[in-house]
């Protein structure tokens, strides 16, 4: 079953609020906009918000930016209910690519490998119930709206998913910038599950010794590691295209 949240939430950002809208996971109760301004984006959600009979008020910059707490609303804001979280085993059920965030705690971090995962093909993301960003409005603004439209879930123990994934047939790779295998040496046959770990300790130990294989990414120069939503990325989109040709 999913996990059900009632509290609501103030969504803000054209893409956040156009793609709850589009994606229907979340109850749209009441939207915001900022009258006179003349912008096609905006008038899609007013478009698509009378189509589905969704409550429209126009208000004030102030107002909005009251509602949001962020200057950068985009002149739109909508109370939602919160985001319904999936069930790992209809996550997992047919699903060919998993990220896993280990401890990723910073919003912007989340919310771009929230972006990256829908765009390189994986079917859900899974993070840690404590340590771990929560998945708020500003994640959904800094994902464009992926978060929408993405199955995520949170779990109290990391390590019994990990093995449940792996009982289910999932190869379970860590990046870690120590790790003796280059991602680029790695055939990503068959169900991945991809952990990345926190912004400044990586993955954790057990986690590490749960994992399959750890992988580092090739890199020049003089600093020490990517940003953590780079090197997802960069993962993402090796697994994404090895298996797009397994497919021709």
């Amino acid at each position: 079953m999913k996990e059900k949240n009632i509290k609501n939430e103030l969504l803000f950002g054209i893409h956040p609020v156009y793609e709850a809208i589009v994606a229907q996971k979340r109850t749209i109760y009441h939207i915001y906009l900022t009258q006179h301004i003349k912008n096609k984006r905006l008038q899609n959600i007013f478009s698509l918000a009378k189509e589905k009979n969704i409550r429209i008020s126009y208000v004030s910059e102030q107002v909005l930016y009251q509602k949001s707490g962020n200057e950068n609303h985009q002149h739109v804001v909508a109370q939602v209910s919160s985001l319904p979280l999936s069930d790992i085993q209809e996550m997992i059920d047919g699903c060919s690519f998993i990220v896993i965030c280990d401890h990723i705690q910073d919003s912007h971090n989340m919310g771009a490998l929230m972006r990256t995962a829908l765009a390189s093909g994986a079917k859900g993301l899974i993070t840690t119930r404590d340590h771990s960003a929560p998945y708020s409005p500003l994640v959904s603004k800094i994902s464009a709206g992926a978060m929408e439209h993405l199955p995520v879930a949170r779990v109290t123990n990391l390590v019994r998913t990990i093995k449940q994934l792996k009982d289910k047939g999932f190869w379970v790779m860590g990046l870690d910038t120590n790790a003796k295998q280059s991602l680029y040496k790695v055939s990503f046959d068959g169900p991945i599950a991809l952990v990345i770990g926190s912004e400044e300790k990586g993955i954790r130990r057990l986690v590490h010794e749960t994992c399959d294989q750890i992988l580092f990414i090739p890199q020049m120069g003089h600093l020490d590691s990517l940003n953590a939503s780079v090197a997802g990325a960069v993962a993402m989109y090796e697994i994404f295209r090895q298996q797009e040709l397994s497919k021709q």
